[in-house]
């Protein structure tokens, strides 16, 4: 972590992440409460999968409150750094799966173009259309990992 912050810095940045946490435990709350009246069973599906994303934030924002929280102990936010022997270990399979992933998203635009028809009938277009976005997150993962084992490549 970087030594030129202030105690004062971490403790607001802290505050703000468990601010984060105390608000979506509102709404997860509030949607939970929401899915339960719903008789539709695709609004059901789309409220659902509402509340499993906002789950995983909550659950990433309590961790990283946790670790502003406690600065000197902070371990998985810290930019990853590899030996030798990793980098050798772990490049090929990260461009592999970033090779896969860029393909799986350029598939996926494809089969949205070709649901467009049934964009106001069904929800497969909309569906396809978060996956894409999902598909779009691994790819910005596998790209960081990539730079930062080319970077420790030397």
């Amino acid at each position: 972590m970087p030594k030129s912050l202030s105690q004062e810095w971490w403790a607001e940045i802290a505050h703000e992440f468990q601010a984060h946490v105390r608000e979506e435990e509102h709404f997860l709350r509030a949607y939970r409460e929401l899915v339960a009246e719903i008789g539709d069973p695709s609004m059901r599906l789309l409220v659902e999968l509402i509340i499993e994303g906002e789950e995983r934030h909550h659950q990433l924002m309590a961790r990283i409150a946790g670790e502003a929280r406690d600065v000197a102990g902070s371990r998985t936010s810290v930019a990853p750094r590899f030996s030798a022997e990793e980098v050798a270990r772990l490049r090929e399979p990260t461009e592999r799966f970033l090779d896969a992933e860029r393909e799986d998203r350029r598939r996926l635009r494809a089969l949205a173009d070709t649901l467009r028809p049934l964009r106001d009938e069904n929800l497969w277009p909309l569906i396809v259309e978060l996956m894409e976005i999902d598909t779009r997150k691994h790819v910005q993962i596998l790209e960081y990992l990539h730079r930062r084992l080319e970077a420790e490549k030397g």
